[in-house]
């Protein structure tokens, strides 16, 4: 028999059985299950609590979101039993946010999670990550009736926008990425639940694989300035001088920064140059009414120059204490450094940084104050 025959006929033979096999899998979509989002709460060592919400898009469902909750040690085991309980093949095709709570990540428990979505071949690298203050069972389950969908809601909220530019808006990526790099500590959103409905209250900061405590939202705009983020949130600034205070926002802002390292491992030090323009939206102080003139918008723009740059200071200090870096400061003197670099030196540059700090404010524009 020719050869070239046989071969065809296998091929052929080959693509009925996997069209049959494709055939006998094909599950009904309103037999899918697709999950939207994931909290998962820490119980002990061993035990973790898995809640899943699934949309409903049956016209004739009663409620729009189905909540699923079970204890198990094993995601994927978890999965099977919320099966069970749905009678639905459960996917998480549609993943979209995972939600870890704040005893779980202190417990060092956030990696092999993530890794495992992140290794899972239906996840997405795009699903977001935040770190809940509570149980995360109670956020999905908790009612906001002005929201239609807790799916929509918290994905919405996480996405990024220029009203939460100091928030990471950390995906499975990025967290993998910054857990593998010696040079960064990772940073998550960090959602609170407050007087029914969900915030945006910060970021949670880890060391390694914990979470070592929180930041507040201003920390988390100085790490996206110093990071080299152009476009900013808008910036409060609060002057006190001389028992004198003075307050003010910043709209629209560009920022530009650049950062060199003197090659020391011995005395690292970091000149850090950091530009911002924007526009002054709202003023309360003592010079109200009197920015008409350039020589006063130019004493302002000293005197918040000074002010941001003693925040950079503390917040450096801060890192320096802790010894993390969730900005990736010491890039700039592991380029220079000959062998191999891991977290341990990162922690040791960071704990002997010193550093200059230079600020450069421009108002473009006084908005109506004028």
């Amino acid at each position: 028999m020719n050869v070239k025959f046989i071969i065809l006929a296998i091929i052929l033979a080959m693509a009925f059985l996997t069209g049959c096999t494709a055939k006998e899998k094909k599950i009904p979509l309103e037999d899918v299950g697709m999950v939207g989002v994931m909290a998962i709460d820490y119980i002990d060592e061993n035990s973790l609590k898995l809640t899943v919400a699934i949309p409903q898009y049956s016209p004739e469902a009663k409620e729009h979101t189905q909540i699923f909750s079970v204890t198990t040690e094993l995601v994927s085991q978890g999965i099977v039993d919320i099966e069970a309980l749905s009678d639905k093949k459960v996917v998480l095709n549609q993943l979209r946010v995972v939600l870890l709570n704040e005893e779980f990540v202190r417990h060092g428990k956030a990696r092999g999670i993530i890794k495992h979505l992140f290794r899972n071949a239906e996840v997405g690298n795009k699903v977001l990550i935040a770190v809940v203050k509570e149980s995360g069972e109670e956020i999905l389950k908790e009612e906001y009736p002005d929201k239609p969908n807790i799916n929509f809601y918290l994905n919405d909220l996480l996405q990024p926008s220029i009203n939460t530019a100091f928030n990471p808006n950390t995906n499975i990526h990025d967290f993998i990425y910054t857990q593998t790099n010696p040079v960064l500590d990772s940073i998550v959103p960090l959602l609170e639940k407050k007087e029914g409905k969900i915030e945006i209250n910060g970021i949670a900061l880890f060391k390694g694989d914990k979470m070592l405590r929180s930041l507040s939202k201003d920390d988390a705009l100085i790490i996206q300035a110093l990071q080299g983020r152009k476009k900013l949130a808008p910036l409060y600034i609060n002057l006190n001088d001389n028992n004198k205070e003075e307050k003010m926002m910043l709209d629209l802002i560009n920022s530009k920064v650049r950062m060199k390292g003197n090659k020391s491992m011995d005395s690292p030090k970091l000149t850090v140059s950091l530009k911002i323009e924007g526009t002054l939206v709202e003023y309360k102080g003592e010079r109200e009414g009197h920015l008409s003139t350039h020589e006063e918008i130019l004493k302002l723009e000293e005197d918040i120059n000074k002010e941001i740059e003693k925040d950079i200071s503390k917040f450096l200090e801060t890192l320096k204490e802790l010894k993390v870096d969730p900005i990736g400061l010491t890039e700039k003197f592991r380029m220079h450094y000959h062998g191999d670099w891991d977290k341990t030196i990162t922690r040791e540059t960071i704990s002997k940084l010193q550093w200059d700090i230079h600020v450069e404010t421009s108002i473009v524009s006084t908005g109506t104050l004028r």
